[in-house]
C-alpha cells in the first residue's frame, strides 16, 4: 500500500514538472559569492533529477555495506537451520529403514548444531532409540540422561524406551518404576498400555491384563483373535491363582457368564477338584453339561464322585443313565457308566459298558479299565488279551 501511494505522489510530481516545464520556458538563477549562474530551467530540472538518482544509488551501496554482516549471519542461520532440517530428516528415514547406527550419527549433528535447540528433543529420542537397537546401553543412557534434563512434559517417550528396554531385560523394578512415571504423564497412551500388558502379561498379572486388553480394544489397537487369546489366558490365570474356596468366587464374577459355561467349564470343575469341593464339582457338571454336551467335564465328575457316599454314587449313576438315554451312542458316557460301575463293584455292567464304549471309540484309557474289571471278574486271560492290545497299539505308535 506503502508503494502504491509513493507512485502516485511521484506521477503527480512528474506531471506538474512536465507541464510546468512546457508552459515555463525560464532560467534558474544561482548566486555564489559574487558570481551569478544561469541555468535554462529545463536542464537544472534534469540535473536536479539524475542528482538525486545517483544519491540513491550511492546511498543504496553504502547501506549495502553496512549491512553485509548482518545479512551475512542470517545467511550462516538460515544455512544451519537448513542443516539441521536436513539431518533429521535424514535421521527419521534411517531409522524407520533399521540403519540405526547412520540415524544416530545424523540425530548427533542435529545436537551439535546451534539451531538445533528447537529440534533437541527429537533428535535425542532418535538418537536414543537407535543407540538401544544397536544393543549399545552407555550410548543410549548417555542421551537418556540429557532427555532427562529436559521439561517433565517431555519425558514420556524416555520412560517408554526405558520400560521397552527393562521389558527385554527382564528387569521387572526398573520396568515397574518406568510405568509408573509415563503413566503420571498420560497414563491412556496406546504404546504405553502395551507396555503395561506385556509387563502384567509376564508378571501373571490376570486383573492386569484384563484391564490392559479392554483399553486396547476400545482403542482398536487389538485385533479380535488377540483379544480372545488374551482374556482367555487371563481367566484361566485367575482360576490358576485361586489358593482358597472363598477366594473362587471373587474369581469366577471377573469372568463372563458365556465364557464360563464354554471354553473354561471343565477349567472351573478341575479348580473345584483341586480345592476339594467335590459336591459343588458335581453340581457344576450336572448344571452344564446337558447344556453343552461336553465330554471334557466327565472326568471331573468321575473323580469327585469317588469322594461321595455310596447313596449319592448311586443317585449319580441315574443322572448319568439318564444321559446316556438321550446320546446311547456317546462312548465318553459309556465310559462315565463304565467308571461308576466300576466303583460300586458291579463288574457286569462295567463290562457292558466298557465293551460299548470301545465299539464306539478305540481308547487305551478305557481297555484298561475293562482289563481290571475282566480281572476281578476272574476273567485273568481275557484281561491280559486287553493289556497286550493296549501294549500293540503303543508299539505302533512308537514306529510311527
Amino acid at each position: 500500500m506503502r508503494s502504491l501511494l509513493w507512485l502516485i505522489v511521484l506521477f503527480i510530481v512528474a506531471v506538474g514538472v512536465v507541464l510546468g516545464a512546457k508552459y515555463y520556458s525560464g532560467d534558474v538563477y544561482i548566486v555564489v559569492e559574487q558570481t551569478l549562474i544561469r541555468i535554462n530551467l529545463q536542464l537544472f530540472i534534469g540535473l536536479v533529477l539524475l542528482t538525486v538518482v545517483l544519491l540513491y544509488i550511492f546511498l543504496r551501496i553504502v547501506m549495502g555495506f553496512v549491512h553485509l554482516p548482518g545479512h551475512w549471519h542470517h545467511w550462516r542461520i538460515n544455512h544451519q537451520r537448513h542443516q539441521v532440517e536436513t539431518a533429521l530428516n535424514h535421521a527419521g528415514l534411517a531409522y524407520f529403514e533399521g540403519r540405526y547406527q547412520f540415524a544416530e550419527r545424523e540425530a548427533e549433528r542435529v545436537l551439535r548444531n546451534k539451531q538445533g535447540q528447537h529440534s533437541r528433543a527429537l533428535a535425542l529420542l532418535l538418537a536414543a532409540h537407535s543407540a538401544d537397537q544397536m544393543d549399545d546401553s552407555t550410548t543410549r543412557d548417555r542421551y537418556l540422561d540429557e532427555i532427562a534434563k529436559l521439561p517433565e512434559k517431555q519425558q514420556l517417550s524416555r520412560y517408554l524406551l526405558l520400560a521397552q528396554s527393562a521389558l527385554s531385560q527382564h528387569n521387572d523394578q526398573q520396568a515397574r518404576s518406568a510405568l509408573e512415571a509415563a503413566a503420571k504423564i498420560n497414563p491412556n497412551l496406546t504404546q504405553l498400555v502395551k507396555l503395561q500388558l506385556r509387563y502384567d502379561w509376564e508378571k501373571h498379572d490376570a486383573q492386569g491384563v484384563l484391564e490392559a486388553v479392554d483399553k486396547l480394544s476400545r482403542a482398536g489397537a487389538l485385533s479380535e483373535s488377540e483379544q480372545n487369546n488374551y482374556q482367555y489366558w487371563a481367566y484361566r490365570q485367575l482360576l490358576a491363582n485361586v489358593k482358597e474356596p472363598g477366594e473362587l468366587k471373587s474369581s469366577l464374577n471377573l469372568i463372563p457368564v458365556d465364557e464360563r459355561e464354554s471354553t473354561l467349564s471343565a477349567n472351573i470343575a478341575e479348580k473345584y477338584l483341586q480345592l476339594g469341593m467335590y459336591t459343588q464339582a458335581l453340581k457344576w457338571v450336572k448344571k452344564y453339561y446337558p447344556r453343552t454336551h461336553d465330554a471334557s467335564l466327565l472326568p471331573a465328575f468321575n473323580q469327585a464322585n469317588q469322594y461321595l457316599s455310596s447313596k449319592e454314587q448311586q443317585k449319580n449313576m441315574v443322572t448319568v443313565d439318564k444321559w446316556l438315554q438321550q446320546n446311547p451312542q456317546a462312548p465318553d458316557l459309556l465310559l462315565l457308566m463304565g467308571e461308576l460301575s466300576y466303583q460300586q463293584q458291579l463288574w457286569g455292567k462295567a463290562k457292558t459298558y466298557l465293551e460299548a464304549s470301545l465299539q464306539a471309540s478305540n481308547n487305551n484309557v478305557t481297555r484298561l479299565l475293562l482289563a481290571k474289571v475282566l480281572e476281578q471278574s476272574g476273567q485273568s486271560e481275557a484281561a491280559e488279551q486287553q493289556r497286550n492290545e493296549i501294549l500293540a497299539t503303543i508299539g505302533n505308535n512308537d514306529e510311527l
